[in-house]
């Protein structure tokens, strides 16, 4: 059996016309196997030809026409039941034999199978019978169902009756409701977030090779050597062998500048040459060798592969849940942080600083004497005044101190008496006031053995003093120096140049990535522009509610709008970055839905569609529903039913035999146990109930292999003879 049903709409044509639409569809791709064509009463006798060209062309296997209407104007109610073909007869070609239903009037009557039944008019709110009876037609099985029974039907021609479960959608509908709600999601910004990811895989560190006799690692060793000479000198500095012969201590520091200035220029001009948002072409690779670097070799960068593992990712957060808004955040923040990569210039300035090379440029000067100084200086001229030579000795002492001190200040890096003379100043007076203290303190008598300890105990705390004081300076000037972040900065140059050199190695990869990234952004944006207009238009519409929960084939629904929109995004993603990848993604997405719609509405299985990629079962119905469906399907035949045809027609139909009857539901969850035998399982949960195919009366059709229609020079056969 055909997979899907094709209709074929003759009304309104002429003979002429009727044998063109034929002819163009039968040199159409499609599959005929299983043909619906729509015609009226009153022009079908002449589209014989038409007919007769679509048996002839061998592709329809099965044809069912709904013919429309009366042939001549008959009543709207009542009337005589015994009136035989006259006004209210249908003349039909031969060759439609057994594969037509007559819908005399498509707003219909409400009437029980019973000849004598009285018939009420519907009021139309239900739509029309032939829209409804043709949508009900699409679907393979029921069609295929109809076209057997038809062959059953005594005089080859039936009016169909409808019982119809719920408010009567279609599966059209309940598709655009489904279709609305998944689209609705799948553009919420309030959605879960993507899939986390692992960002790009590490690449393996490209090997840092510098040419031997190259300026760059020149650079790296003269600057390594003067911070090198400048901390040896740094060490020296707080220890008393500086104090008695003059360490140039600031001069090193100076020259470690001067070299660390000169490899940052190198570095800046080389990653100058080689911008991070570029790619790597040979000419780059000549600047980078030329500065004493030897290029790395380029990483490959497979764009179908990467591709695929962009759409398994944006499978996972489309399954997940995640809205195309925010997938789209998720890749503008990847593709940000990986265009923040390789920014080396910027990272140079940071691991080298400017205050840094003006700190070790500019030294500054040993900081002054401690302002606590004076008061041990008075101590010790104190002490040396306690000697036989009072006032005297202790003034020895006092002069001896401020020597000290004043050589503490010219043999500091910097020192200059003219920028110390204050505190040079207060350690003589405090000096002075101690000598002359201790000297009239003599006067008291010491023995020999106390004033001579006295004076040796000055001396030694003199010495000791100034020492320390000597030391802690020396050890503040070498912090202020930060030659300690100095040889760090080296290493990071070291470190950052190799940084660069792998990044390089990778960076037209990463580039790569990043246009692969912009290129599915602006895909997700062509989706969502179209998905958002698709929106728009179904918001206008009026969609009655389905006879059933559809929570399932609204998962389904929505399961395979993330396939269309992987489907969508593919040919953007060989497109260009100048927002041709948005238009190519739009179009297509806007032609795959289009294609969705046309096979909803043919009644085609959902696996026909080209980027469905699992063709889940669509219309699995709960439990809570199976019951109220199963009762709807076994309704009874002969109850009331909506017959397509006016009370007047009535006495047209044979209600003696049982009708021929096909039962139809959606498919429940396993094979349709619980409804009765020989139930038709649709894809459309709004296609449920019975259809019934009541026979004509013996003298009502009459079936003619002419054009004729008035049947005085065509030969036909009658109804009664059929």
């Amino acid at each position: 059996m055909s997979s899907r049903v094709v209709r074929l709409d003759l009304k309104g044509c002429d003979a002429d016309e009727a044998v063109l639409r034929v002819a163009e569809l039968l040199h159409t791709p499609q599959d005929l196997g299983m043909l619906l064509v729509e015609d009226t009463a009153a022009a079908v006798v002449r589209h014989r030809a038409a007919f007769e060209a679509l048996d002839g062309s061998r592709q329809v296997t099965q044809l069912l026409c709904l013919v429309l209407g009366r042939q001549t104007g008959g009543p709207d109610g009542g009337g005589d039941r015994g009136n035989a073909r006259g006004n209210r007869g249908l003349r039909l070609p031969g060759n439609l034999q057994r594969r037509t239903l007559w819908v005399i009037e498509e707003t219909g009557v409400d009437w029980p199978l019973r000849a004598a039944a009285r018939a009420r008019r519907r009021d139309g709110r239900d739509g029309d019978g032939l829209g409804r009876l043709s949508d009900l037609l699409r679907q393979p099985g029921v069609f295929e169902r109809t076209c057997r029974l038809l062959g059953e039907v005594p005089f080859g021609a039936a009016v169909p009756g409808l019982h119809i479960a719920g408010a009567a959608g279609t599966g059209q509908e309940d598709f655009l409701q489904a279709l609305r709600t998944a689209i609705r999601r799948m553009l919420d910004p309030a959605s879960p977030p993507a899939v986390p990811h692992d960002d790009e895989r590490p690449a393996a560190r490209a090997p840092l090779r510098l040419r031997g006799d190259g300026a760059l690692q020149h650079a790296f060793d003269d600057a390594a050597r003067a911070v090198d000479e400048a901390q040896e000198d740094a060490a020296e500095l707080p220890g008393i062998g500086a104090l008695i012969r003059e360490l140039p201590a600031a001069a090193p520091v100076e020259a470690a500048g001067e070299r660390l200035a000169e490899l940052r220029g190198r570095l800046g001009e080389l990653f100058q040459a080689v911008p991070a948002d570029d790619r790597i072409t040979e000419e780059r690779r000549a600047a980078i060798a030329a500065r004493g670097v030897q290029p790395p070799a380029p990483e490959p960068f497979e764009a179908e592969p990467f591709r695929e593992t962009l759409r398994a990712r944006l499978r996972g957060g489309i399954t997940r849940g995640t809205s195309l808004t925010r997938l789209d955040q998720d890749l503008r923040d990847w593709a940000g942080t990986l265009e923040r990569r390789g920014a080396h210039g910027r990272r140079l300035g940071q691991v080298c600083s400017n205050s840094l090379l003006h700190r070790l440029r500019n030294p500054p000067p040993m900081p002054p004497p401690q302002n606590w100084l004076p008061v041990p200086g008075a101590i010790c001229a104190a002490l040396a005044g306690l000697s036989p030579l009072g006032v005297a000795g202790g003034l020895v002492m006092a002069l001896l101190w401020t020597a000290l001190v004043v050589l503490t200040v010219i043999r500091g890096p910097g020192g200059r008496i003219d920028d110390h003379s204050r505190s040079l100043a207060f350690n003589a007076l405090g000096a002075l006031a101690g000598a002359i203290a201790g000297g009239l303190g003599g006067d008291a008598g010491l023995p020999a053995a106390g004033w001579a300890a006295a004076v040796f105990t000055a001396v030694a705390a003199a010495l000791i003093t100034i020492a320390r004081s000597w030391r802690a300076r020396a050890l503040r000037w070498v912090y202020a120096t930060e030659l300690d972040i100095a040889e760090r900065a080296l290493q990071d140059m070291h470190h950052l140049l190799g940084q660069a050199v792998t990044g390089w190695s990778g960076l037209n990869r990463r580039l790569d990535t990043i246009d692969e990234l912009n290129l599915l952004r602006q895909g997700l944006k062509g989706v969502r522009e179209e998905l958002e207009a698709r929106s728009r238009e179904l918001d206008k519409e009026v969609l009655p509610q389905p006879s059933r929960s559809t929570a399932l084939y609204g998962e389904a629904v929505r399961f395979w709008l993330g396939d269309l929109v992987l489907a969508a995004v593919r040919p953007a993603q060989h497109g260009a970055l100048d927002g041709e990848s948005a238009r190519l993604a739009r179009k297509e997405t806007g032609r795959l839905i289009d294609a969705w719609e046309s096979a909803v509405e043919q009644g085609l299985a959902v696996d026909t569609l080209p980027f469905v990629t699992d063709a889940r079962p669509a219309t699995l119905i709960g439990g809570e529903d199976l019951p109220h469906l199963t009762e709807q399907v076994s309704y009874d035949p002969a109850g009331e039913m909506w017959q397509l045809c006016a009370p007047g027609d009535l006495g047209l139909l044979d209600a003696a035999p049982e009708p021929r009857t096909v039962r139809f539901g959606p498919r429940p969850a396993g094979d349709g146990a619980g409804y009765p035998p020989g139930t038709v399982l649709v894809s459309s949960s709004a296609h449920c109930g019975v259809l019934r195919l009541v026979p004509l009366h013996a003298q009502v059709v009459e079936w003619t292999w002419t054009e004729d229609e008035s049947g005085e020079h065509g030969a036909f056969l009658d109804g009664g003879m059929a």
